[in-house]
């Protein structure tokens, strides 16, 4: 007869849960390379899988289709720059207007060192193809940014209305472009092109005609060309 256990005293195995063998942000960093190097139409599944180290069925598994995989990819990407893009920005209320800049285009500089394919994915030339998630971003970035442009604007007594988030479009146009230069020219230094953006972004802000807001209507566009350059 075998061993009988006391009642109340039953042992029960624990359950082993396996960590996958690779995880989900590995993954999508390998998919960030491929996609950013040979864009949507280029890319395979299979190189993918091969740069991860992984299988096609794990990817399959785990995200789905190609395309479904390059929507995983753009939104872990976006989610990366808004967390660090509005970290940055939020230090924004406490500090002068040339401090704010200088704060914000060294985030956009830091995110690019660190994530280059994240910045290639949502910014170059073959973002948005095959999802709206880095329209979506880049529209997210420009609304934060017009909060502080309004913060500013109101410190100085005036109503920036519908301008902010044009005028907020050329910071991140600024910083984009910038970046992508440098991205494309290794021999570029991005610490000094962080520095001529920043002073650029600065001189700019520093000889705004505050007085162009008024003519911004808030539900229009703007004035017509032929107005402005009356």
């Amino acid at each position: 007869m075998g061993k009988v256990i006391p009642k109340g005293k039953t042992k029960v195995k624990p359950v082993q849960h396996r960590r996958p063998q690779h995880p989900d942000e590995e993954l999508l960093l390998a998919a960030s390379e491929v996609f950013a190097r040979e864009g949507f139409a280029g890319a395979s599944v299979a190189r993918i899988a091969a740069e991860a180290g992984a299988t096609k069925p794990t990817l399959y598994a785990r995200f789905g289709s190609k395309a479904e995989l390059y929507e995983a990819t753009i939104r872990y990407q976006a989610q990366a720059i808004r967390a660090h893009l509005f970290a940055a920005y939020d230090r924004a209320f406490d500090l002068d207007m040339a401090d704010a800049i200088r704060v914000g285009v060294e985030a956009w500089f830091a995110f690019a060192r660190a994530r280059p394919d994240g910045m290639r994915l949502l910014f170059g030339e073959d973002a948005g193809a095959a999802t709206p998630i880095a329209a979506e971003t880049s529209e997210a970035i420009i609304e934060r940014i017009a909060r502080i442009t309004e913060h500013f604007a109101r410190q100085g007594g005036r109503s920036p209305g519908a301008a902010a988030p044009l005028v907020s479009a050329m910071i991140v146009g600024t910083c984009v472009y910038a970046i992508r230069r440098c991205l494309d020219d290794p021999a570029l230094d991005p610490d000094a092109l962080s520095a001529l953006t920043t002073s650029f972004l600065v001189a700019a802000a520093s000889g705004f005609d505050y007085g162009l807001y008024a003519r911004f209507d808030a539900g229009s566009g703007g004035p017509p060309l032929d107005e402005v350059n009356a």
